[in-house]
């Protein structure tokens, strides 16, 4: 028979579809009490555990410590141990962010490397009720909305949480009963920050006065949790109303419509990085007859005559451009509508859409191939004439508007470009008389 704490742990995974029966799971080990029942409990319930220690060097022997109760737990439990050292306070001055905050970035990219080691294996981690709890109280004294009052989720990403539904004292709980002990974090006794601080002082004064609060908080999160699903699925449809072609946003429209327009299109764009300030901003400039252009990490929003649109951002890329690398036989580096074809030059048949090239693939040989948006100095060498362009005065030319310009596509060989797709080819690269092999790529409106 399973002890009572294994079996709430086996009913929320069921719940949630966390896992999936003798599955192979990473489990984020510290040492620590919720780290060891995490262990436990997983193993006990049948799951092949890969036991995850992570040794950031900043204790001293506490770590130390630390590392070699780690590597008992998993002995005993007959997990597969592996341990990663790091050094943590380079790292954070390196980049200048808090000691909390890289550690946890330097975990997660590890646990991420083992992911993929172990054939996508999710990665298990001993959050419980408590710490939800505390999650909650820290969003809200950071100022959050409905998303950051729901707490932490049971899965995120390659990330599950078993054991959301149990609380400290049943963790401690199930250790004595298993015979096994833990090790401590003594930084977590300071209170020195704020989740050490709400833990220490805060909540247990709550709990001493409200010998309910552990139970009427959980209810209000999974309250919330309802709420902020309902809450989602009516963005979306309300939402739709005001999406174009290729996911433009009508926030003339939209501002026209509706008493909210900033916050609900603050809740459309939060996926992107923008913030409820540049939301605000773009209700403002929703009259504007001028581009406006607003940046949010991978992401830049460009407004122009009332209409947003968002593009991503890669690599090198100027601020605002896609940019792909295209290999001719591999359609998954393509972007979309775009198609590249092998063909024999007695099958090319030229037309004057502007929306098909034909190269000399002897001529191409190995240059790389790359399909990106536009640059305000790109020139190029249109076909049939001499000299060069800008390639704005082309979009000139054709009566481009901004957001046309933000949408229309490059292509280069080599660095060089051959074709601004459906104005102009460029005369580099062309098929001849002696042409052996060619290339057609063609691009068709999503």
């Amino acid at each position: 028979m399973k002890h009572p704490f294994e079996e709430k742990v086996r009913g929320a995974i069921a719940r949630e579809g966390l896992l999936s029966d003798g599955e192979k799971v990473i489990v984020a080990l510290s040492g620590g009490a919720d780290s060891v029942a995490l262990l436990s409990v997983m193993t006990a319930l049948g799951y092949r555990c890969v036991a995850a220690h992570c040794d950031y060097h900043l204790r001293g022997e506490e770590s130390e410590r630390d590392r070699m109760h780690a590597e008992e737990m998993a002995r005993r439990h007959g997990a597969e141990y592996v341990e990663k050292h790091f050094d943590a306070s380079t790292y954070c001055a390196e980049r200048g962010v808090s000691l909390e905050m890289g550690c946890r970035d330097l975990r997660y990219e590890w646990f991420s490397f083992l992911s993929k080691r172990n054939g996508g294996a999710p990665v298990a981690v001993g959050h419980h009720n408590d710490d939800n709890i505390e999650t909650l109280f820290l969003n809200m004294l950071r100022g959050t909305g409905l998303t950051g009052m729901t707490g932490m989720k049971p899965r995120h990403g390659l990330v599950v949480r078993p054991m959301l539904d149990v609380t400290r004292r049943e963790v401690l709980g199930y250790l004595a009963d298993k015979g096994l002990t833990y090790v401590t974090d003594s930084t977590n006794l300071l209170n020195d920050v704020k989740r050490n601080r709400l833990r220490n002082v805060l909540l247990p004064a709550i709990r001493a006065y409200f010998p309910d609060a552990q139970t009427t908080l959980t209810r209000s999160v999974r309250n919330l949790s309802g709420n902020l699903a309902l809450y989602s699925e009516l963005i979306e449809r309300c939402g739709a109303a005001y999406r174009g072609h290729g996911g433009s946003i009508d926030v003339a429209r939209m501002s026209a419509d509706m008493s909210n327009a900033q916050m609900m299109l603050y809740e459309m764009l939060r996926g992107y990085g923008f913030n409820a300030g540049q939301c605000e901003e773009m209700i403002a400039g929703a009259a504007s007859t001028e581009a406006l252009r607003f940046y949010a990490g991978d992401h830049v929003g460009l407004l122009h005559r009332g209409t947003l649109v968002v593009r991503s951002k890669s690599g090198d890329a100027a601020p605002g451009e896609e940019s792909y690398l295209m290999e001719p036989d591999d359609p998954s580096t393509w972007p979309e509508g775009f198609m590249i074809e092998r063909i024999a030059p007695g099958d090319v048949v030229y037309d004057r859409s502007g929306l098909t090239l034909f190269l000399d693939a002897d001529k191409l040989g190995g240059r790389r191939l790359v399909a990106r948006r536009w640059r305000m100095a790109d020139k190029i060498a249109p076909f049939g004439m001499s000299g060069t362009r800008l390639v704005s005065d082309l979009f000139s030319d054709a009566h481009y508007s901004p957001i046309d310009k933000e949408e229309a596509w490059i292509v280069t060989a080599g660095g060089q470009i051959v074709w601004v797709v459906g104005l102009r080819t460029s005369r580099h690269m062309t098929l001849g008389k002696h042409s052996s092999r060619a290339l057609r790529i063609s691009f068709s409106k999503p």
